[in-house]
């Protein structure tokens, strides 16, 4: 199929870029792209329509407890990897012979944060205050954190640039759960069985993803725990696990305090806004995880090929972010009207202001990338904690003042901020 679109595209092409082009290790990380674009649009876009379904069916006071407790057992989704995806994928890219290795420990470690994950989110339901109704929805999704074990398997095939393995159990899932969501609404189940639903999502995929892995001629029954290893990788993940809570933590606070200082209904009526920019939020992530592997071998064979790359790569998600930020700023009333009705008018200019935040959330992903890659995981920590700082410390201030609105202004002075402080890192150590 690509030799096909680039012999088509070869007489339009000057001769020195179709060269490149036609290299093969072009073709497979533009083919790895290709598969997780797909799979991201079809997951997101089949997830966002239904999601906008159930949001016209709850109404916002229900929608907004749902996108409350979605968002305050998110906080604590850090625990459940320990911050080692990072460190896996670099290691699974740079030393792929000890596959079994770090496979089997790294599914340990993930099986301990599920645990733990789901402890601390439960303990910090209580000790927060939540009532009685709210606390039970928020232990039964934390449930989820203790499936997600098998996701190690993601970070394998992404590793491998074998993203299509990982697309097939995504779009199988969504559609087993898109199919279980419509049953919901159309047969009048409430918030719990939505719950179980999406609690539900993370058994299907894991078991989706141990049989791709086996029918790619692995097998899960060859890893290994290593303890040694496991102490090597806490080692270097630490910093990350620290700066994964920060993230998080700066990613999914403002609805937890829009919702504590405003009630379900503004948690629905800003998480409407919200969810529409989310939708964009799996670009840098499909191209991240599609070319982190040719930057780091790009760092460990020739540093000039490495900052080449690195160049294009800011230039690239910057351009994208404003790409994406322009159009949906402008149109966003009648995107707003027609995807959620009358009752969601007010997420307006929520959606007007976040929108513009994907501009700094995309350049903060490249920028993350590189710290990643030169392994200055304490430099991530740095940045992430500045980030959640201002951005706790911003809502508080934002929200009694100018309610859901602040949560957008502060939202966006944040995601600008934490690509500003990695920049200004990334210049000061190289």
């Amino acid at each position: 199929m690509l030799d096909k679109i680039f012999s088509k595209i070869e007489k339009f092409m000057p001769e020195k870029w179709f060269h490149v082009l036609n290299h093969e290790g072009f073709k497979r990380y533009f083919a790895n792209t290709g598969w997780m674009f797909f799979g991201q649009m079809f997951s997101l876009l089949v997830s966002f329509f239904i999601g906008a379904w159930i949001a016209r069916y709850l109404g916002p006071e229900k929608y907004g407890l749902v996108s409350y407790v979605v968002a305050f057992v998110g906080l604590f989704g850090f625990v459940s990897t320990l911050g080692t995806d990072g460190i896996l994928n670099r290691e699974l890219v740079s030393h792929p012979e000890k596959r079994d290795e770090l496979m089997g420990t790294g599914f340990r470690i993930r099986m301990i944060g599920g645990v733990l994950a789901f402890l601390i989110s439960t303990i910090a339901a209580f000790i927060l205050g939540e009532n009685s109704y709210t606390r039970a929805l928020i232990i039964m999704f934390g449930v989820s954190f203790l499936l997600q074990a098998p996701y190690i398997i993601n970070i394998f095939f992404y590793s491998q640039v074998k993203a299509k393995e990982n697309i097939k159990a995504q779009v199988i899932s969504a559609v087993i759960s898109s199919i279980l969501k419509i049953i919901l609404i159309l047969s009048g189940g409430g918030v719990i069985w939505l719950l179980v639903v999406f609690v539900a999502d993370s058994i299907w995929q894991g078991i989706l993803l141990f049989f791709f892995y086996q029918a790619q001629g692995f097998s899960f029954l060859r890893w290994k725990f290593k303890k040694d290893l496991a102490k090597e990788i806490w080692r270097d993940s630490w910093p990350l696990m620290l700066s994964s809570a920060a993230a998080f933590i700066y990613l999914k606070i403002d609805q937890v305090m829009v919702g504590k200082i405003m009630g379900d209904s503004a948690v629905g009526i800003y998480a409407a806004g919200v969810k529409i920019t989310e939708i964009f939020y799996f670009l840098p992530g499909i191209i991240c995880g599609s070319l982190f592997p040719a930057i780091v071998n790009a760092r460990n064979t020739n540093k000039d090929l490495y900052y080449r790359r690195l160049k294009n790569f800011y230039f690239l998600l910057g351009s994208l972010g404003f790409l994406v930020a322009a159009p949906i700023a402008f149109f966003a009333k009648p995107i707003i009207s027609i995807i959620f009705g009358s009752e969601y008018l007010a997420a307006i200019p929520v959606l007007q202001i976040y929108i513009w935040s994907s501009i700094g959330l995309f350049l903060a992903a490249a920028a993350g990338q590189q710290l990643m890659a030169e392994n200055r995981s304490k430099d991530i920590f740095l940045v992430n904690f500045i980030s959640m700082i201002i951005n706790v410390g911003l809502n508080f201030i934002l929200i009694p003042k100018l309610g859901i609105i602040g949560a957008a202004v502060a939202t966006l002075i944040t995601y600008f901020v934490t690509p500003t402080w990695m920049l200004f890192l990334k210049r000061k150590n190289i």
